[in-house]
């Protein structure tokens, strides 16, 4: 039997507010690569530049980044089993937009790669505190549809930070190298969006595992 419409609307825009999260959790990453000459044209990273993990140059960038998500989904992840999927979601994303904040006004290629790490962890935990979510708030009927909705949304970030890069890494605008302001840009759309789903309830489903009340689903 088909849920309720009002049931199927709730589903629907829960989704639409976590994949808004997601889609600046996949800026964030792929941001990875796009402002990579920009870090090379500030001088910060050099081929010879030794970044994290023994790694030099851009591939310190990257390994800090992608080491971060290792960290965040295999080793962190598992707290959200424990304090929540909301808590979690809504932390992970302060989280590396906080760390971005900073790391963008970073000179210095060790710190640079320092607080790429520390995003790379949030990136890590949200990646699969949402489709942990997702997985328990659809009903089986749509969760086929909602994951494809989901990535569409959050795959969407490829060509809008690819075009951002394309415009600003090249330029300094107000003095601030464009590769900064490809960040910052990130992280002010990542505030917003925590903003307008603070009110996305735990999951159902963990908040029945957990011994709580189930409450009202919408």
């Amino acid at each position: 039997m088909a849920p309720p419409a009002a049931v199927t609307r709730t589903v629907w825009t829960r989704v639409l507010l976590l994949s808004l999260g997601g889609f600046f959790e996949y800026y964030d990453l792929f941001f990875t690569g796009y402002i990579a000459p920009g870090l090379v044209r500030s001088g910060i990273l050099t081929p010879t530049t030794r970044g994290l993990f023994g790694a030099t140059g851009v591939a310190s960038f990257v390994a800090a980044m992608f080491s971060g998500m290792f960290i965040g989904t295999a080793v962190v992840s598992f707290v959200a089993d424990r304090l929540g999927r909301r808590t979690i979601f809504t932390f992970s994303l302060l989280w590396y937009t906080a760390a971005s904040v900073v790391m963008a006004f970073q000179h210095d290629v060790f710190w640079l790669n320092f607080w790429r790490f520390v995003s790379g962890i949030g990136v890590g935990v949200e990646l699969v505190t949402i489709d942990a979510y997702i997985s328990e708030l659809v009903p089986p009927e749509l969760r086929g549809r909602a994951f494809a909705y989901n990535q569409t949304i959050q795959f969407s970030a490829v060509p809008v930070v690819a075009l951002l890069a394309w415009r600003l890494v090249p330029l300094a605008p107000l003095g601030l190298d464009g590769w900064r302001w490809v960040v910052l840009l990130g992280a002010a759309g990542a505030i917003f969006v925590w903003w307008i789903r603070r009110r996305v309830p735990e999951s159902p489903r963990w908040l029945a595992e957990h011994g709580h009340a189930r409450g009202s689903f919408m």
